[in-house]
């Protein structure tokens, strides 16, 4: 596979895993009132962090294993049903949860960027999972450089969407952001199938073929 296949792949991906669009109506919410400059500030924000978690999950997410001596399989298993999680919320067009002291610590700061829009609505366990997997498969530089720059591409993408959120949720309405949720739901629930059965194949190969 070659350095922009790989790159393009995993971008797909990830891109259905951290789902940026499920996060307009909380922006919308959150940013209620704002002027235009400072909506784009905390867009810009949410981006920036977004890209430093998941860089950070595909540097240092091998190490986090190793100190954990939890093996890539088992972590690929646990990632595929916490993916699956979350595509059912998805496919029934729940919103992506966050707590109450997350909801009141991001109106009484100006970081709602960070938490809860980037952490955990956008960038959360599923997607971090998703990046310390794929920096597991392959060792090669290129292919930790398509990692990051799918990081990096996501990243943008959730700024973009952020950024036009409030024209995204006008033209699109609730309906219409369900169905896409919907659609990244099932395209996400694959993938965990994929992540478990990969797994189970690999630890198990007498009784799976």
């Amino acid at each position: 596979m070659d350095w922009f296949t790989d790159y393009l792949h995993f971008s797909l991906a990830l891109l259905a895993i951290c789902g940026p669009q499920s996060a307009i109506p909380i922006f919308v919410n959150l940013t209620e009132g704002m002027g235009t400059r400072e909506k784009s500030g905390i867009a810009r924000q949410a981006g920036i962090t977004v890209a430093c978690v998941l860089l950070s999950s595909a540097f240092f997410g091998s190490t986090i294993l190793d100190i954990f001596g939890v093996s890539l399989n088992s972590f690929r298993i646990a990632g595929g049903i916490l993916l699956l999680s979350i595509a059912f919320g998805m496919m029934k067009a729940t919103e992506k949860r966050h707590t109450k002291e997350e909801q009141a610590e991001a109106e009484s700061r100006d970081a709602i960027g960070v938490m809860p829009i980037a952490l955990p609505i956008i960038s959360g366990p599923g997607g971090i999972s998703a990046v310390v997997i794929a920096t597991q498969l392959d060792n090669s530089f290129s292919h930790l450089m398509a990692v990051c720059m799918a990081g990096i591409t996501v990243a943008t993408i959730s700024w973009m969407c952020l950024r036009l959120a409030d024209k995204l949720a006008a033209l699109l309405g609730q309906t219409g952001l369900n169905i896409i949720s919907r659609i990244f739901g099932m395209l996400l629930s694959a993938i965990g199938i994929e992540f478990i059965y990969t797994s189970l194949k690999a630890m198990f190969p007498a009784w799976i073929a």
